[in-house]
């Protein structure tokens, strides 16, 4: 039976990897936390002189509001603001991160699945 000794750098790695998690995990709970307290002000005014805004460029002014209400919406229903470049980019962008996601995982498996199958040498001195 052939005993090997753990290098230093090995045993680091675990640790350094805890480290940077738990200052990461630090930083985001500090920018969520509250800058100030946010309290409503009366500014002694009237609710008469707010205006409300009921136009909505999704919602169809030809047609029942039910008709339109479905995982599939029926033709006719929305209107032309849907989508446009911008979704498309966004949707590209979630394309290509799940795609450098995946290449690394099959990246890290390979050279995981070459180091356990290369063979190693023997102690000499035992």
């Amino acid at each position: 039976m052939v005993f090997t000794r753990t290098a230093p750098h090995q045993i680091r790695q675990p640790r350094r990897f805890a480290a940077r998690l738990l200052v990461g995990l630090a930083a985001l709970i500090a920018a969520m936390l509250p800058v100030g307290a946010v309290t409503a002000q009366d500014d002694g005014g009237s609710d008469t002189d707010v205006t409300t805004v009921t136009v909505n460029d999704f919602v169809p002014t030809d047609r029942d509001l039910s008709e339109c209400i479905s995982a599939v919406p029926k033709p006719g229903c929305g209107s032309e603001a849907r989508g446009g470049w911008r979704q498309t980019a966004i949707f590209a962008l979630v394309v290509g991160g799940l795609a450098f996601i995946g290449w690394r995982v099959v990246a890290g498996a390979r050279k995981n699945l070459a180091a356990s199958n290369s063979p190693t040498e023997p102690d000499s001195t035992a």
